[in-house]
């Protein structure tokens, strides 16, 4: 099989373990709706002449009033500490096991992230404490200052 079709097997396969999920086939990103946030869970294809690896990272945004204000996440590996966790794809029984596999893993290691991520409070004292977590969640330091501002008025207009 392509490459292409091997990912379009996976990615199918994700898709169908994942039913509450909306994939954007777009941006290779499934999508739910959980109180004021999006969930995300968005696979990477590191594609080599005849396979593929995959990745993924999860990430939560917060609304306000549909307006999206701040998006904190992290690649699955990173989040369990041991750096990009890869799920290697070379024939159609890969893509259905690697999927499987990458399913369980976000379950074990995505769906805790996003749960704990999800509170605005634990984001915000996150980033004030700074150090790995708050580099985790939000690699770029130099946006710290902001989004703990947004967060501080989020969290504000909320109480």
């Amino acid at each position: 099989m392509k490459v292409f079709e091997l990912q379009e097997v996976f990615l199918t396969e994700l898709g169908s373990l994942l039913p509450e999920w909306k994939y954007v086939k777009s941006q290779r990103t499934f999508k739910l709706k959980s109180g004021n946030c999006n969930w995300y869970l968005h696979i990477s294809c590191i594609n080599h002449p005849s396979d593929f690896d995959a990745t993924a990272d999860v990430a939560v945004e917060f609304l306000d009033k549909r307006k999206k204000l701040k998006i904190v996440g992290a690649e699955l590996g990173n989040i369990e500490g041991f750096g990009q966790r890869r799920f290697p794809v070379e024939s159609y029984d890969d893509a259905v096991g690697s999927a499987r596999r990458l399913k369980l893993y976000f379950e074990s290691v995505g769906l805790p992230f996003l749960n704990l991520y999800s509170d605005p409070k634990v984001v915000l004292l996150s980033l004030k404490k700074g150090g790995k977590e708050a580099m985790l969640i939000s690699p770029l330091l130099n946006l710290h200052a902001q989004q703990i501002e947004i967060l501080n008025q989020y969290i504000e207009a909320r109480t």
